[in-house]
């Protein structure tokens, strides 16, 4: 027992123990007890969590507990609170700035779109909702793993092929881990299979002809559009609930903006920086995105 009151660690429990209580002789005074009231709704969050995590219902011994769990960390909570444990905690500031935003998506959510909004979303949006174009297309590569001069080598490829029809330039070329022959591949697959750079080039080749070189991340392509079929917006009732989904997120976004602009109209924002440490020109800039933001 000796052994126990001498240890470090003793001491310091001992001191810690001793400035709750201190802290609550002297909060007690200000006010003598506090409520906390357990409602419906309470009770049914905590049914609804357990039930989330454990796929039933808790037993009444269960259900107990967890009212018990719940009083208990709501105690540590408001005492916490008390004590000022909240400030400058990166954690608890990050947590309570998503609830205000979901309150704000809430707010935005009450408003459910109607036909007519939805429609002139997707009007303004077009671009965004369009077919990708598709390409009937053949191609040859002369890769750089097979020749010190890969672009000249197509080239001098192009030379022999350029009157014949693609079946008979099917067995020319380098053989790579993709296809001679394409049949309506989209030009998101080509986007992620060869590179922005390739489609960005094919997009503005003529068709039944060979055409080239075309570089891509694999070496320079010869390339042979049979057919082309441009792209087109997608038809709104296909689609209703993408455009739905994308214009209730933007209201939540406008909606986060507003509230924002409101609350920041009761705050000044001053820097004071070393400039030694920063730019002066970042500086300036800082104070005028300031400016911008609460003008906007």
């Amino acid at each position: 027992m000796n052994k126990v009151l001498k240890e470090p660690l003793f001491h310091f429990l001992m001191l810690g123990l001793g400035l709750f209580l201190l802290y609550g002789l002297v909060t007690k005074s200000q006010d003598d007890q506090d409520t906390i009231i357990i409602d419906d709704f309470d009770i049914n969050n905590i049914i609804a969590s357990w039930e989330m995590q454990w796929k039933r219902l808790p037993t009444d011994e269960e259900l107990k507990s967890l009212i018990l769990q719940n009083i208990k960390q709501e105690i540590f909570y408001q005492e916490a609170l008390k004590m000022n444990l909240d400030h400058n905690d990166e954690i608890i500031k990050r947590r309570l700035s998503q609830k205000m935003q979901f309150l704000s998506s809430d707010i935005a959510s009450l408003n459910e779109p109607d036909d007519e909004e939805i429609s002139a979303f997707y009007k303004e949006n077009l671009n965004d909702y369009m077919r990708p174009v598709l390409y009937e297309m053949y191609q040859l590569i002369c890769s750089p793993d097979y020749h010190d001069n890969p672009k000249d080598e197509a080239l001098a490829l192009f030379d022999k092929i350029r009157q014949k029809d693609p079946e008979q330039a099917q067995s020319l070329g380098d053989k790579m881990p993709f296809p001679f022959y394409f049949e309506l591949v989209d030009e998101n697959q080509l986007n992620r299979q060869f590179g922005m750079n390739f489609t960005e080039a094919i997009e503005k080749l003529g068709t039944n002809q060979w055409t080239g070189p075309v570089k891509s991340g694999f070496g320079y392509h010869l390339v042979f559009i049979a057919d082309k079929e441009e792209t087109s917006p997608i038809p709104l009732q296909e689609i209703r609930e993408e455009v739905l989904r994308d214009l209730e997120y933007e209201n939540q976004k406008h909606m986060n903006e507003l509230i924002y602009d409101e609350f920041r109209k009761n705050y000044n924002i001053e820097y004071d920086l070393d400039p030694d440490k920063f730019d002066e020109s970042f500086i300036d800039f800082l104070e005028n995105k300031e400016v911008n933001t609460i003008d906007s």
